[in-house]
């Protein structure tokens, strides 16, 4: 850190931030902060920049970012569906096959209505001549092999919305449906919710169900194991999924955690040759040291931040978001972001400062843990990155937050001169 003059802006801007993280309220906390100019390379502020916190949903700014570079903005999903057997007179004597690589595509949040997607998909089997199948609908392939929730997330998030689990085939984001079937005919599903047992089984339900509303008969209905490959099998025709460019504002903006862990998984699938989150650890983990990140300034877990088993530090961070900035699809990444008073988590933060319209960042919220780090653009029009991460407090979560936020309105309202 550059001396300066003791009444300069950056005095000013560190004294400020030192009060506010050292109230008698956070005695026993633990903040680390970093604020940089990646221009200049000058440090603004640091506090405890090097040291691991919980990131929480900051996990998500190094999954998004691994995923823009190692996979590229312009990556697909392919789904393909089979038929194991002959088509004659209407009828596939054999099974209707699935082989997915985890397109978490297939939601309302990205489709408006998820099951629409399943109706074109029947419509694409009926367009191969098919009314009836003898035997059943299932998956072929395991891209996916291990378990579907992230490493060590608690047993009590795993019954929440934002603890479901993915796989390979996933519908509406691992949600189930509160009733069985959704009466014929309707393409609406607000009946689903609540995170699924198994996902794969309800992609190929919510599928079933299409193929019911379009008069396609499994006459051996959903099977939930997953096939070996059968010796005969034809190609019907494969789904494209919508890219890479689609899905980071649909993680980054809501802070979705199952588009996180996809994402993770395809990372390992694609750039190790194992969709397991023990691959994409080892990639991602590549990935940060080739950015310059230090070797003991991460621990990662999972793709979403769910698992307090995640270490970063805000250096790591930091490092990151300068680092991607260098990536032709930087505007997609840096515009995928929550805005502060806009959109995103950040929709009703920052209102009425000079942050509004301009701060973007990534929220984290886990318990004892809250993350908030991003871009802002200076009064003086120069882009500042900043890294605020807070573990282990017993005030109110809130006072964390607004400690974020004022430091962020700070830089948006900061000018070096």
């Amino acid at each position: 850190m550059r001396s300066v003059h003791p009444g300069s802006q950056r005095a000013e801007l560190g004294h400020m931030i030192d009060s506010l993280t050292s109230q008698a309220v956070f005695r026993n906390a633990h903040w680390g902060v970093l604020i940089v100019n990646p221009r200049t390379g000058d440090t603004l502020y640091s506090k405890n920049a090097g040291k691991l916190f919980m990131p929480a949903s900051n996990m998500k700014i190094i999954t998004s970012a691994a995923a823009l570079t190692l996979l590229g903005p312009d990556y697909t999903y392919k789904t393909t569906f089979l038929a194991s057997g002959e088509v004659r007179d209407s009828l596939l004597d054999g099974d209707l096959l699935v082989v997915g690589r985890g397109d978490p595509t297939v939601s309302d949040d990205m489709r408006g209505i998820a099951t629409t997607v399943m109706d074109a998909l029947a419509d694409s089997i009926r367009a191969h001549g098919i009314r009836q199948v003898s035997g059943s609908l299932a998956r072929v392939g395991n891209a996916f092999p291990d378990s579907i929730h992230g490493y060590g997330w608690e047993w009590d998030d795993l019954g929440e919305y934002y603890g479901a689990g993915v796989d390979e085939l996933i519908f509406n984001e691992g949600m189930a449906p509160t009733k069985l079937r959704p009466p014929p005919d309707t393409v609406r599903d607000s009946l689903y919710s609540g995170p699924a047992k198994d996902p794969a089984t309800g992609y190929l339900n919510a599928l079933n169900d299409a193929l019911v509303r379009k008069h396609i008969t499994v006459e051996a209905g959903v099977i939930d194991s997953i096939l070996s490959t059968p010796f005969k099998m034809d190609t019907l025709f494969t789904f494209v999924s919508l890219p890479v460019r689609s899905i980071l504002p649909a993680l980054m903006k809501p802070s979705q955690n199952q588009i996180a862990e996809i994402l993770f998984k395809t990372i390992g699938l694609e750039r190790g040759g194992m969709g397991t989150s023990d691959s994409a650890r080892k990639i991602v983990g590549q990935q940060l040291l080739a950015w310059g990140a230090q070797p003991d300034g991460f621990v990662i877990r999972d793709g979403s931040g769910l698992s307090r088993h995640d270490l970063v530090s805000p250096e790591t961070i930091v490092k990151v978001l300068d680092k991607i900035q260098q990536d032709t699809a930087f505007a997609l990444y840096y515009n995928a972001m929550p805005v502060a008073g806009v959109d995103g988590t950040l929709k009703d933060r920052m209102k009425g400062t000079p942050a509004e319209g301009n701060v973007h960042a990534k929220t984290g919220s886990i318990a004892a843990a809250r993350s908030l780090s991003g871009y802002v653009t200076t009064a003086d029009g120069e882009r500042l990155i900043f890294s605020i991460l807070a573990n282990n407090w017993t005030t109110p979560s809130s006072a964390v937050t607004d400690v974020a936020d004022q430091i962020a309105s700070a830089l948006a309202a900061y000018r070096a001169h």
